[in-house]
């Protein structure tokens, strides 16, 4: 399951943020940012990937309309990339091959060989040129909000008890069940049930699920998924209603993934955490915070200074500078 969670990871934080440079034509330029070109076609190439992994997001009868406010969201977020790009320019910051490389290295750790890798980005529309373009556009903004929150400083008591007291609900620790699973490919059915049957006879369940699991991100724990922060998938979720602390399922349980052999190894019953357990969370959240607003209020600056082109005309929002000019 880590693997569909990695690849939302990769559409989520790098998907949206390409910004192209280059000579071309204003026939194929959907705005230019002081001087500086962003593609038409790369604009269209996110919005026909995105529409091939959610094919019903932009059908129906306001389809059309969802499409184009996407289109609209998706331009103005390349518009601030390369913002970005250029302020971090002048700012002398740089991201090197090696940083890139590793960055590449650690996402690759999530899967279980290369293979499964490739299958990932190829799932999330993308190939190994693009991630890697994306990788280096995605450390240049982490860098440069660096630079802008160094003097941020730490948030004090009171302030971490201000947020505690209006969050308490974000704290609240639900009531959950701790599991572990054996997961195999949909097409090895029978290996499943030669380890079912070694389970129910008494075989090591983690000794197990380190051989046999095809889940990268749980077989080297012995098949343990943690204490749940998101729902499982519905065939998961139903198996688990059904077991207690101990007890594991006495079927395979089959869902998209392939098959499962799914075990209860602990639960919790509902709780509200307490201020100090929760104390360098809460930090953590508030300096995000004033990161997230020193940037946000940066990026506001430079479009106030800007020069931007939208060179369509549906494309055009509100937040286009005033000196914006339109055509086709």
């Amino acid at each position: 399951m880590k693997l569909v969670r990695i690849v939302f990871a990769l559409v989520l934080v790098l998907g949206l943020t390409l910004g192209v440079a280059g000579c071309q034509s204003d026939e194929d330029t959907a705005a230019k940012v002081n001087g500086d070109t962003i593609s038409l076609a790369e604009l269209n190439k996110q919005v026909e990937q995105l529409k091939k992994q959610y094919p019903n997001m932009f059908t129906g009868s306001d389809g059309e309309g969802r499409l184009l406010d996407f289109k609209q969201r998706l331009l103005d977020n390349m518009i601030n990339q390369k913002l970005v790009e250029q302020a971090a320019k002048d700012k002398g910051i740089e991201v090197t091959d090696a940083d890139v490389e590793a960055q590449i290295k650690q996402l690759k750790s999530g899967f279980k060989d290369e293979e499964q890798f490739k299958q990932a980005l190829k799932t999330a529309g993308m190939d190994e040129a693009g991630l890697e373009k994306q990788v280096r556009e995605q450390l240049l903004t982490q860098k440069l909000i660096e630079k802008l929150s160094a003097d941020a400083s730490k948030p004090t008591s009171d302030q971490v008890k201000a947020y505690y007291d209006a969050n308490k609900a974000q704290f609240e620790q639900k009531a959950a069940k701790r599991a572990s699973h054996i997961l195999f490919k949909t097409d090895d059915k029978a290996t499943a049930e030669k380890v079912l049957a070694e389970v129910k006879a008494g075989g090591n369940f983690e000794a197990l699920a380190k051989k046999y699991s095809q889940d990268p991100g749980s077989a080297e724990k012995g098949g343990d998924l943690g204490w749940p922060t998101t729902p499982y998938v519905t065939e998961v979720e139903n198996a688990l209603t059904k077991l207690n602390k101990g007890q594991t399922t006495a079927a395979l349980v089959k869902s998209s993934y392939g098959w499962h052999i799914i075990r209860v190894t602990d639960t919790r019953k509902a709780s509200q955490q307490k201020l100090a357990d929760v104390q360098a969370q809460i930090e953590q959240i508030l300096v995000q915070q004033q990161k997230a607003d020193a940037y946000q209020k940066y990026v506001d600056s430079l479009r106030k200074k800007a020069k931007i082109e939208i060179l369509v005309a549906d494309l055009k929002t509100p937040q286009a500078s005033t000196s914006t000019t339109t055509s086709k």
